[in-house]
């Protein structure tokens, strides 16, 4: 039950990311929080979804590339959107929380090992 609730909700809160991403920057909501801050916490939560989610070793390595990728790949896309540019700190931001959430959920998935 636990695996099947974190793959629904790493997938939402994929859609989010992405759309949060590709939106203008007039269009993005207020956030009192430091951005890269922002960028950290949000692939940070992606990073324990998705390792929580998908059972072994290798999904929560291909969850990280895969995630890795992806905000490299949004970050570049910024590049073409109104009033939003791509940054090498926001991606390495995404970076540093991927690490520390799939390091986070390395150990959890030992223990959601037989569900």
């Amino acid at each position: 039950m636990v695996r099947k609730l974190a793959k629904i909700t790493f997938f939402v809160g994929l859609m989010a990311v992405i759309s949060l991403s590709l939106l203008p920057q007039e269009s993005l909501p207020e956030t009192s929080m430091w951005d890269k801050l922002n960028h950290a916490l949000a692939y940070g939560v992606l990073a324990v979804l998705g390792g929580l989610g998908f059972k072994g070793w290798w999904s929560l390595l291909m969850v990280a590339i895969g995630l890795v990728v992806l905000g490299a790949g949004l970050e570049l896309a910024q590049s073409f959107i109104p009033d939003r540019t791509g940054s090498v700190y926001d991606a390495l931001a995404n970076f540093v929380g991927i690490a520390i959430g799939s390091v986070a959920t390395a150990g959890t998935n030992t223990f959601l090992r037989d569900q």
